[in-house]
């Protein structure tokens, strides 16, 4: 949604260079989401997650996807819901859910809305299917599932962030505030 107002801004010391694509840790990410500058912030990163349980071993690389995530990017899923911040406990641990992409839904579940409420086994935790997303979608994949991501400030790792400005917010404010 709105891709136009979409930002990703780098945020360097005076003598560091540009990098081109900036990523933050969980906690910058929580504290940028506290600057009133924003309207939206959202998160995501992606990592290795196999496949087992019932099914033949099979891995992929899974999308953590910040609480409300897929409300930024304003894209409705086919069936089901999306990932949600309440997805999200207040100890920062994420609920056993995954919305799977419309191509893993052909693939395993021939397109059914059975696929809701079915388990799937990623990385030794059962997951519940809550939603499939459209064919045309594909944010970091278009073929395996999102997960909601670890608020865990002790975890290391660096996530990408994206944002939207506060209306009547110029770029010289955002850039003074971060």
């Amino acid at each position: 949604a709105n891709p136009d107002k979409i930002w990703t801004p780098e945020v360097n010391a005076p003598n560091q260079p540009v990098q081109g694509w900036h990523t933050y840790s969980r906690r910058e990410f929580v504290e940028i989401r506290k600057l009133p500058i924003f309207a939206e912030v959202m998160a995501s990163t992606y990592e290795p997650v196999l496949m087992s349980g019932d099914r033949s071993p099979e891995s992929f690389y899974g999308v953590l996807v910040s609480g409300g995530g897929f409300n930024f990017l304003g894209v409705k899923p086919v069936i089901g819901r999306t990932i949600q911040a309440y997805d999200v406990g207040s100890d920062g641990q994420p609920a056993p859910v995954a919305v799977i992409s419309y191509l893993l839904w052909q693939r395993l579940f021939d397109g059914r809305d059975s696929a809701l409420g079915q388990k799937l086994v990623l990385n030794d935790v059962p997951r519940t299917i809550v939603g499939v997303m459209p064919p045309r979608f594909g944010w970091f994949t278009s073929d395996a599932f999102w997960l909601p991501m670890s608020m865990d400030l002790k975890e290391e790792g660096y996530l990408n962030v994206i944002m939207r400005l506060a209306p009547g917010v110029t770029p010289q404010v955002v850039e003074q505030q971060l």
